[in-house]
């Protein structure tokens, strides 16, 4: 009996380890989307301001975070219209993406709040490799910040996939 007790208890360490991670991860995603809007506001402010992240010509977050694909992903824009309320800079869905993610971990740890943060999570990988082939191949630059979200967002994946297979596991079997 003292082994279950045991392994319960690693279980459960790991657990409160990988919410740590999830938290962690978040709120790394959450003051790098904060701060890429500080970005673009001093951008469209002030013509000279130098973000601390524009290190070269093809090394400038300033350069990218005011290219048309930094708002609504450069596609809502040409969808629905450049004033359409779903038309916002991308690290406002950055924000809302970690804040929600955030939210849902500390609130519930259910099957289907899994499920939810799976699908999050993959539809950040998605946007992620979509946002880097336009940095690497349309806007030919490098954003620190924008690649240090796509990080986070392979954390966070690399966290909820194992965790949404142990999930759908379960349910099968009970």
């Amino acid at each position: 009996s003292s082994g279950i007790n045991a392994e319960y208890g690693q279980h459960y360490f790991k657990r409160i380890n990988l919410r740590m991670y999830v938290k962690v991860a978040c709120v790394a995603g959450l003051l790098i989307s904060l701060y890429a809007l500080w970005i673009e506001v001093q951008v469209y402010s002030h013509s000279n301001y130098l973000a601390l992240c524009d290190l070269h010509q093809y090394i400038s977050c300033s350069r990218v975070l005011t290219s048309r694909y930094s708002k609504g992903f450069g596609v809502v824009g040409d969808v629905l219209g450049e004033d359409h309320i779903l038309n916002q800079p991308n690290c406002i869905f950055g924000i809302l993406y970690y804040l929600l993610y955030l939210t849902l971990d500390t609130v519930s740890q259910t099957v289907t709040v899994t499920k939810i943060k799976f699908s999050l999570s993959l539809s950040s990988i998605f946007m992620s490799l979509y946002l880097a082939y336009i940095l690497a191949f349309v806007l030919v630059d490098l954003c620190l910040g924008c690649i240090s979200s796509y990080v986070v967002n392979c954390v966070l994946f690399g966290i909820a996939y194992p965790r949404y297979c142990e999930a759908i596991n379960k349910s099968k079997m009970g």
